[in-house]
């Protein structure tokens, strides 16, 4: 199986478990729809940072999951939106003052609007009017924004323990992506450590080629 078609088998399979598991749980069907655009959309966003650093450490094997990067990160917005509108709606009855009360949703709100600026300018047009350099300036913001969601996402969890009524549920789909939020800053330092050793070793390279024909010269 190609790696691109296993990436959007991995992605259907994971929001459709999140859909499964959050029915699950006896609450009003408004909170439902809630939970599991809020838990689809921190996985599609652990999801689209992931591949950048899987490239960069094993750039053969994954190489061609750059190009549906792009997909997956305008997706996750688009989950993150049906998810702000519903807490707003749902939650918040669109009361500016309650939400700036909040750490949690005030953390929210600004992962929401780099998420935005993030999707406006992902086209191949933003490049040429942005220029490469500025475009990729620009584009390393979705650093923030992950930890921004992270943030907000372990506030609001509910633990691994989620009491309703008089029940107590086991919450694994909270934990699961909590898991992979770690293991997804884990990657990105991976991939970080990765690039500044083989930028060390281009730089040590070059430093001998040039040595070398100074030499000879």
């Amino acid at each position: 199986m190609q790696k691109i078609s296993f990436l959007f088998l991995l992605l259907i399979l994971g929001i459709a478990l999140i859909g499964v598991y959050q029915s699950m749980f006896p609450v009003p069907t408004v909170t439902a729809y809630d939970r599991f655009f809020a838990l689809s959309s921190f996985f599609l966003l652990c999801i689209s940072l992931i591949i950048g650093p899987l490239v960069t450490i094993w750039p053969k094997e994954y190489a061609q999951l750059i190009e549906p990067r792009r997909a997956v990160g305008i997706t996750t917005f688009i989950f993150i939106v049906l998810h702000f509108f519903l807490a707003m709606t749902s939650v918040f009855n669109w009361q500016l003052n309650v939400i700036l009360a909040s750490v949690p949703s005030l953390v929210a709100v600004l992962a929401t609007v780099i998420l935005l600026i993030l999707t406006l300018t992902s086209s191949d047009f933003a490049v040429k009017v942005l220029g490469p350099v500025w475009w990729k300036r620009i584009q390393q913001f979705n650093y923030l924004a992950f930890i921004l969601s992270f943030v907000h996402f372990v506030l609001r969890a509910n633990g691994l323990f989620t009491p309703i009524g008089t029940k107590v549920f086991v919450n694994l789909s909270e934990v699961a992506l909590v898991l992979l939020g770690v293991a997804t800053v884990g990657l990105q330092i991976a991939g970080f450590v990765t690039r500044k050793n083989r930028e060390k070793i281009l730089k040590e390279k070059s430093a001998q080629t040039l040595s070398t024909d100074h030499g000879g010269g």
